[in-house]
């Protein structure tokens, strides 16, 4: 079957996605001063979930939905390894709200994608437009301008930590 709905796809998102997730994931990664091995499978699997969510976006039939599946795949991946990061002893609040606001986008972009001009179409495209560009400011700009203001107090309660296992 071939799909002949004209669709409205923001190729401009995804580059952007695939931009500023990965420094957004590499950031928080070294607040939690994961090891390399884990940086990268962050990273990686954020990459797999957008490029998943590209190409089924410009897939037409059932197609579309597999690529959709596997960024959901990777979303939840993501969620799984982000949360279990959270729930470890000794982690700052500070640090806790930037892990939330990454698990947000993360599990925003699947859903958008579902709902939006990519998947279903259940959404308006102004509707559609307006939850992602609010979701993205949140995400990239909020994470951004929340980590640089409490910066002194994540590096303290870093330091602190480096110092307990010395």
């Amino acid at each position: 079957t071939t799909d002949t709905t004209p669709r409205v796809i923001f190729w401009g998102r995804y580059v952007g996605h695939l931009i500023a997730a990965p420094l957004i994931m590499v950031d928080l990664s070294l607040v939690y001063q994961l090891d390399t091995a884990a940086m990268l499978q962050l990273v990686s699997y954020d990459i797999i979930m957008y490029l998943a969510g590209f190409v089924g976006a410009y897939s037409v039939g059932a197609h579309k939905w597999t690529w959709w599946f596997v960024a959901l795949v990777f979303a939840i991946l993501i969620t799984i390894q982000l949360v279990k990061m959270c729930m470890a002893e000794n982690v700052a609040e500070i640090t806790k709200m930037l892990t939330y606001i990454v698990i947000f986008g993360t599990c925003l972009f699947p859903l958008m994608w579902l709902l939006g001009s990519e998947g279903t179409a259940a959404l308006g495209l102004s509707q559609e437009v307006g939850i992602v560009a609010v979701g993205d400011l949140v995400c990239s700009v909020g994470f951004g301008l929340y980590f640089l203001l409490n910066y002194d107090q994540v590096m303290e309660d870093e330091e602190g930590d480096a110092q307990q296992y010395v």
